[in-house]
């Protein structure tokens, strides 16, 4: 795809993903030909699903992704990544319920048929266009019956429907991260570090911003510190203490003042990456009893949905490529080091736990391979 058809492909999906968010229906085609029209299933409406089947000529299906389908008590394939469920013999509230509620030993009986759906079908790229646009990722779909191109073209004309190719969602995510590139920087006096610069990226194909705090002077020669923080405005801006999101933020800033310098990589990923709402609803059902990764599964999103790729780019723009990493979390070298940084030293970062976090920052070690100090 030339960089030109990838821009494009961009920008198609920033408007699909606006239509639907506001409950809206689009066309998605893969490579193969086949394709089908979509709606967030969190977003329907009681007739749409009988729009659906009209307009796609087959019957309407709920796609659940498999840590939902696996949060409901029905294990798949590890060969499968989603689950469509035919949705004729359900009413609209059994599906609302199916796709949002909290997982219950009724809410998916054994009648209910599925079909186990594999990586690059109909209903993979479905849910990862959903993921995209920050919505959960439960999908009423229908299949359209026919393969003719000029059939579908028509039918999106007539209908006012978006068409979004599965290599648009391929491409979507790089051709964000690579197109990041400095729009402004100013000093800014921090508490914690008053000799501080903020440098804001920007994509030049839109999408979220995000920003490096510089903390004094850094010689990208020498690998200076690094820390890569994702957004939490509730542990950041409110204080929350049910993460250590706001400590750790403080905490970093803070060892780079003291070292001399440091550069902090503040990335647009709200919730790991599932978006502010969606966090909400997940603290929702640790309320009940879930932990942070089973609340997530719980959802249908995987235990992280981040990636690392935005803070690869601002790190080139910065001219780093060789660093001492402020981190607990082994994804984050991983991530860099598979995208040709060198991590000379991973620095852990020790902040206090409280009794409404205790069980979050044990759960990040037990389950999602969090390193203690001494690691």
């Amino acid at each position: 795809m030339s960089q030109t058809d990838t821009n494009r492909a961009y920008l198609k999906i920033d408007r699909v993903c606006q239509e639907l968010r506001r409950g809206g229906m689009v066309m998605l085609r893969i490579g193969t030909g086949a394709a089908c029209l979509l709606r967030a299933a969190v977003l329907a409406r009681p007739d749409d699903r009988t729009e659906l089947q009209r307009l796609g000529g087959s019957g309407a299906l709920l796609v659940l992704t498999h840590t939902r389908m696996e949060s409901l008590g029905r294990d798949l394939p590890s060969d499968f990544c989603s689950a469509s469920l035919p949705v004729h013999n359900l009413d609209h509230d059994q599906i609302g319920r199916l796709a949002v509620e909290q997982p219950s030993g009724d809410l998916l009986d054994d009648s209910i048929s599925l079909m186990g759906e594999r990586r690059g079908s109909l209903a993979d790229y479905a849910t990862r266009l959903l993921r995209i646009a920050k919505l959960l990722p439960a999908v009423l779909l229908a299949r359209v019956s026919s393969r003719d191109p000029g059939q579908m073209q028509r039918l999106c004309e007539d209908n006012s429907i978006m068409l979004i190719e599965g290599r648009d969602i391929d491409s979507h995510i790089e051709a964000e991260a690579q197109s990041l590139r400095i729009a402004a920087r100013a000093s800014v006096p921090l508490r914690l570090a008053e000799d501080a610069e903020v440098v804001m990226f920007r994509a030049e194909l839109g999408g979220d911003e995000h920003f490096a705090v510089i903390v004094g002077t850094i010689d990208a020669d020498e690998a200076p510190l690094v820390r890569l923080h994702s957004q939490c405005i509730t542990g950041d801006i409110l204080g929350s203490l049910k993460c250590d999101c706001g400590d750790q933020l403080q905490a970093a800033l803070a060892m780079m003042s003291e070292a001399g310098g440091g550069i902090l990589l503040y990335l647009a990923q709200e919730g790991r990456n599932i978006g502010l709402l969606n966090k909400m609803r997940a603290y929702a059902l640790q309320d009940n009893g879930l932990d942070t990764v089973d609340a997530n599964h719980a959802l249908g999103f995987e235990m992280d949905e981040r990636y690392f790729m935005p803070a690869c780019r601002m790190l080139e723009e910065l001219g780093v490529q060789q660093l001492r990493l402020i981190t607990n979390n082994p994804d984050k070298i991983a991530q860099l080091e598979a995208s040709g940084f060198t991590v000379k030293e991973r620095v852990p970062l020790t902040t206090p736990s409280n009794r409404h976090n205790e069980h979050y920052i044990a759960t990040k070690r037990s389950r999602a391979g969090h390193m203690s100090d001494s690691e």
